[in-house]
């Protein structure tokens, strides 16, 4: 019998998003708690390899195919001085399924986020694929929201 990918990943998003609020939580205080600030940019967050492609909160469900020893760069729009948290499970592992994080830098206070402070070389993740979420703060109203971004596959 098969098992569907979707309900490892449905665990795996609900597990995390409980402990991303934890981890927010400094970062929040130090965004100025309920403070709204205004951005230049609605809130977003992606990741991408230059040449390659994004998987983007605003069309979520793609994927993005690049070769073992891409560079994927994390970045996003969000409250000052919070990171955007990058999830990544693997497709092919039998539940719970491997799984790792990324953690952007943090935004600036503009709500960037630099991609130049988070870069996950694809290396040793050849021929491997791999759902991708992202948790954030979003500063329209400062409430923690996740999404899911598509798949990365590592040829």
């Amino acid at each position: 019998m098969m098992m569907s990918h979707r309900r490892p990943v449905a665990a795996f998003v609900a597990g995390l998003v409980l402990s991303v609020v934890t981890l927010f939580a400094p970062s929040a205080a130090l965004a100025g708690g309920d403070v709204q600030v205004t951005c230049g940019q609605h809130t977003q967050a992606w990741n991408g390899a230059f040449g390659f492609g994004i998987l983007h909160s605003d069309v979520p469900g793609r994927t993005l195919t690049v070769p073992a020893g891409t560079q994927i760069f994390h970045t996003g729009i969000v409250v000052p001085n919070t990171r955007v948290v990058f999830h990544y499970l693997n497709l092919g592992s039998p539940p719970p399924g491997v799984q790792f994080t990324v953690l952007s830098g943090f935004a600036k206070s503009n709500c960037v986020v630099p991609h130049e402070q988070s870069v996950l070389d694809t290396s040793i993740l050849g021929g491997t694929s791999w759902a991708v979420d992202a948790v954030y703060i979003a500063w329209e109203d400062n409430q923690v929201h996740s999404t899911i971004l598509g798949t990365l596959v590592v040829t």
